[in-house]
C-alpha cells in the first residue's frame, strides 16, 4: 500500500450498505461538515438501501455522494470494492476511511489506502445470527481489519469487545452539542426509550422495568419487533415509532438504555447534553463517558439481566428532586464533552501519525 506521511490533505469517508438514514448517516455527516468547517478536505460517500425511510436532503453539497447500494452478501461486497475503486472522489483521496464492515471487507479487496473505523463491534453477536453466519463474518472482517493501514475504535469497550491482534486506536465519537433543555427540578413523569426495535437493543427489558411503575414510557424508533412490542406493552407505555430531534427530550424525566451492545449511543449523549439524567446497560460504550461518579455508576449504569434494578432506578429519579438534579448536573458536564468539533481533532491527529 502506498501510505501518505503526515496529515493526508484529502480524506474520503465511506459508509456502505447502510439500511438506515440514522446512527453512522448521521454521525459521518455530521463529522465531516464538522471538518470542512475547520477548513479539513474531507469528503463523504454514503451507499444507502432504496428500502431505508427517507431521502437525501435536496440541497446536499457537492462533498456529500449519496448512491444506492443493497447489503447481498459477498457478491455485494466484491460489486462495491469495484465501484469504490472506480468513483473518482474515492480513488483521488490520499486515504479512505470506512465506517462499516461491508466497507472494510471491500477496501480489502483493493489497493486503496484505507483506515478502519470501528463504531460497532464488527460482527454479529451471539443470538443476532447463526453461529455459521457469525463465524464467517467474524473471518472475514478479520482478515479484513488486517489489511487496513490502522484501525480506530470509538470506545475501550468496543476496542476491547474487538479484541485484535493489532494496537487499535481510541478516537472517540461526538455529535453536534444539543442546548440543555433542563436542569432536573420540577416533576416529570415521562421516561423515553429511543433505538431501533431489534434483538440487540434489548426493547423488553424496556417494558418489563415500566410494568406497574406510575410512570409513562415512551418507545421511540423503527424495526422489525415494532408489532411484537406494541402487543406486549402494558397499558402506561406507548410504541410511538420515530419523533423529530428537536422534541425528543420534550418533558422527559429520564432517557433508558437498554441494549445488549452499544459501542457509543448517540441518544444517551444527546440526552445528557440536555440535562436528561440517563440509566444505561454496562455495555453501553458512553456509559463510563457520561456516568464516572462511582456511586452514580452504580446506581445508573447497570446489568441487563433483572428489571427490578432499572424499575428502582427509574423512581429515584422520579421521587428525590435532589437526586436528579445531581445526576442532571452530571451528565452534562460529561456529554458536554463528547461533540463532534473533538472527535474532528482526534481523528485528525490519528490520520497526522499514520
Amino acid at each position: 500500500m502506498n501510505h501518505t506521511s503526515g496529515l493526508s490533505n484529502r480524506v474520503c469517508f465511506v459508509a456502505a450498505p447502510l439500511t438506515a438514514r440514522t446512527g453512522v448517516y448521521k454521525s459521518s455527516r455530521e463529522l465531516v461538515a464538522e471538518a470542512r468547517a475547520q477548513g479539513l478536505d474531507w469528503s463523504l460517500v454514503l451507499g444507502v438501501s432504496a428500502r431505508a425511510s427517507g431521502k437525501a436532503p435536496a440541497d446536499d453539497p457537492s462533498w456529500i455522494q449519496e448512491t444506492t447500494v443493497e447489503p447481498s452478501g459477498l457478491g455485494g461486497v466484491a460489486r462495491l470494492a469495484a465501484e469504490l475503486q472506480a468513483s473518482p472522489v474515492v480513488a483521488n483521496s490520499d486515504v479512505v476511511v470506512s465506517l462499516l464492515p461491508q466497507t472494510d471487507m471491500a477496501l480489502a479487496r483493493t489497493n486503496l489506502d484505507w483506515v478502519a473505523y470501528l463504531r460497532g463491534l464488527p460482527w454479529p453477536a451471539a443470538g443476532e445470527s447463526s453461529l455459521a453466519r457469525r463465524t464467517v463474518w467474524r473471518m472475514l472482517e478479520r482478515h479484513a481489519l488486517g489489511r487496513a493501514s490502522d484501525v480506530w475504535a470509538t470506545t475501550e469497550l468496543l476496542r476491547s469487545q474487538a479484541n485484535l491482534r493489532r494496537q487499535v486506536r481510541l478516537v472517540p465519537a461526538g455529535l453536534q452539542a444539543v442546548a440543555r433543555q433542563w436542569d432536573g427540578s420540577g416533576d416529570r413523569n415521562k421516561i423515553v426509550w429511543a433505538a431501533r426495535y431489534d434483538t440487540d437493543k434489548n426493547p423488553e427489558l424496556f417494558l418489563e422495568a415500566m410494568r406497574g411503575l406510575p410512570l409513562r414510557g415512551v418507545m421511540y424508533g423503527s424495526g422489525p419487533l415494532e408489532d411484537d412490542l406494541r402487543a406486549a406493552a402494558p397499558d402506561n407505555v406507548e410504541v410511538a415509532g420515530w419523533t423529530d430531534a428537536a422534541s425528543l427530550w420534550d418533558g422527559a424525566l429520564a432517557y433508558v438504555g437498554t441494549s445488549h451492545r452499544e459501542a457509543f449511543g448517540r441518544s444517551a449523549v444527546e440526552a445528557s447534553m440536555a440535562g436528561i439524567p440517563v440509566v444505561l446497560a454496562d455495555t453501553f460504550g458512553s456509559a463510563s463517558l457520561l456516568v464516572k461518579d462511582p456511586e452514580l455508576s452504580r446506581r445508573l449504569v447497570l446489568p441487563t439481566g433483572q428489571s427490578a434494578p432499572w424499575s428502582q432506578a427509574l423512581m429515584s429519579l422520579s421521587n428525590d428532586a435532589s437526586f436528579r438534579r445531581r445526576v442532571s448536573d452530571h451528565v452534562v458536564e460529561n456529554g458536554s464533552a463528547l461533540t463532534v468539533e473533538r472527535s474532528v481533532q482526534a481523528a485528525a491527529a490519528a490520520l497526522g501519525d499514520r
